[in-house]
């Protein structure tokens, strides 16, 4: 009339439940391996979040020195031509040269700009942005071209900004 009973223990830590040495080490080897996979993409990861960083405020800076020289007159433009400017880690002017991070360099290209399809115009005037966050003494110098007038092997040591300024004149009426 009664159930025969069991001879196993019912506790939580019954033989056939329990992992065996085998399962675990396995375990530990696949775990191991995927965290050092892991571990071995944060280099890249830090590297390319820093140079994301640092074109992310060197554009800003590229864009305040254009709009400063968009909004001079015509005839002053070629006043900030190879001007540098210095700024610390957030894009902030610095008044001296002190301790920078980033160099900026206001280059204005004399003569007229060439423009495929177009006439030259004397109411046109290039103005080229160069930002280098070489805290030394930055090389702004352009390489020289290969053949075919490209340098698709060259690492610059700069950001290159450029815009066209253009005389719109003044109402005179």
């Amino acid at each position: 009339m009664h159930a025969p009973m069991s001879k196993q223990p019912r506790g939580i830590f019954c033989a056939d439940r329990a992992f065996t040495l085998i399962e675990t080490v396995l375990a530990i080897g696949i775990v191991a391996t995927v965290l050092i996979a892991l571990l071995g993409l944060l280099p890249t990861g830090s590297r390319i979040l820093s140079e994301a960083g640092r074109g992310t405020v060197g554009a800003r800076i590229a864009q305040q020195l254009i709009g400063e020289v968009q909004l001079a007159e015509f005839e002053d433009i070629g006043l900030f031509n190879n001007k540098q400017r210095y700024y610390n880690d957030m894009g902030t002017e610095l008044q001296s040269g002190g301790n920078h991070v980033y160099t900026a360099r206001i280059e204005v290209e004399s003569g007229n700009p060439e423009i495929p399809g177009a006439k030259a115009s004397e109411y046109l005037k290039r103005v080229i942005i160069k930002v280098s966050n070489d805290p030394g003494k930055p090389d702004f110098s352009d390489p020289p071209l290969e053949e075919g007038g490209q340098n698709d092997s060259y690492q610059s040591p700069y950001n290159r900004y450029s815009t066209l300024v253009v005389f719109t004149g003044q109402d005179k009426s």
